[in-house]
């Protein structure tokens, strides 16, 4: 390989090789100008560089090159959250940054709370969750590149913002669905999840709504729980009241989740231990334990430690390259029939 000399690096930066002499000698030049000619030597690969200009070098590019990736939370902690925070975290340290976890203030309306604490060394910013669009809108106004997992149900403002990863839903909830209907022979549904509240939800239910649809299956209106008395998610004692005010258990009980399911059969244990062995229940994540009581729980495998590399390698991407174009991906998902 050849060797770089002064009269490369001269005609590299279009300046006089005396010029690239005296600033790489510390000779009477500006300083804008040995600090230009000093690093362009560095990055042609000049072996001449004093050692301690070289260690410069070397620690600027590392601190240029790296830096904070702030999460953006504002749920309870579940297995799934906490599989994708590992897969967030490994990934970010794998890339030579670092990752700072923020759980959201639901009185920080603006974004502002957010801002006021950002450090200096944010590079990248992953929404872990869904916020509404005037908060990641007051968040867009440091400037910095932005990935989102899920979005609300109308996401034009988000997309323009910054890269979207959503989990394909449709295809599994309705493979998930017409299961029930073929091999389990169920004919009544109910289902319990925030479909009005995102993208990735809504694909769930609408997959859902398709098998029925296909085997001329009309769910009761009122065994339709698509939204929380809260606006947010299900939690258990919301799950207990939906079960215990239904007028009866219908056949299947398809969740938007693996923590909805299991809080629908600890309900369904409550209310007539019977009803907990013979309803169908089926989830989507993937992250029920061994030891849970009811062991034929349908559900959705996640490659979720996956999905959290994904997010950071999204957002590491843009930090490098913002010319990017924007990205809407949807990861596969791969349903788990007994």
């Amino acid at each position: 390989m050849k060797k770089v000399t002064i009269q490369d690096i001269a005609k590299e930066m279009g300046l006089s090789r005396n010029t690239v002499a005296k600033a790489l000698s510390n000779g009477a030049v500006a300083p804008e100008t040995r600090n230009a000619v000093i690093q362009k030597a560095w990055q042609m690969g000049y072996a001449k560089l004093a050692d301690d200009v070289q260690q410069e070098m070397e620690t600027q590019h590392k601190k240029e090159q790296s830096g904070t990736i702030l999460v953006l939370f504002n749920r309870s902690e579940s297995v799934f959250w906490n599989r994708t925070m590992v897969g967030i975290s490994n990934a970010v340290s794998e890339e030579g940054f670092r990752m700072q976890l923020h759980i959201v203030d639901e009185q920080d309306l603006d974004g502002d709370g957010v801002l006021a604490q950002l450090a200096d060394d944010v590079k990248g910013i992953i929404f872990l969750c869904v916020f509404p669009i005037r908060f990641v809108q007051g968040v867009a106004r440091a400037g910095l590149p932005m990935t989102f997992f899920n979005t609300p149900v109308n996401a034009q403002e988000y997309i323009a913002l910054g890269d979207v990863y959503n989990l394909e839903g449709f295809y599994s909830m309705n493979r998930l669905t017409s299961y029930c209907i073929e091999k389990k022979g169920c004919r009544s549904f109910a289902f319990i999840g925030y479909a009005e509240g995102s993208r990735v939800v809504q694909a769930r239910y609408l997959g859902f709504l398709g098998a029925c649809n296909r085997y001329s299956i009309q769910p009761d209106e009122n065994m339709l729980y698509t939204c929380p008395s809260n606006k947010s998610y299900f939690n258990y004692s919301m799950v207990e009241e939906v079960i215990q005010q239904m007028h009866s258990i219908p056949d299947a009980i398809v969740c938007e989740n693996d923590d909805i399911a299991k809080y629908t059969a600890l309900a369904l244990l409550q209310r007539d231990p019977m009803l907990a062995k013979n309803t169908v229940i089926t989830g989507f994540d993937n992250t029920i334990e061994e030891d849970f009581f009811k062991k034929d729980i349908l559900t959705v495998d996640v490659r979720v430690e996956e999905l959290g590399r994904r997010l950071v390698k999204s957002v590491i991407d843009r930090v490098r390259d913002p010319r990017l174009g924007i990205v809407f991906a949807t990861l596969t998902t791969y349903p788990k029939l007994i």
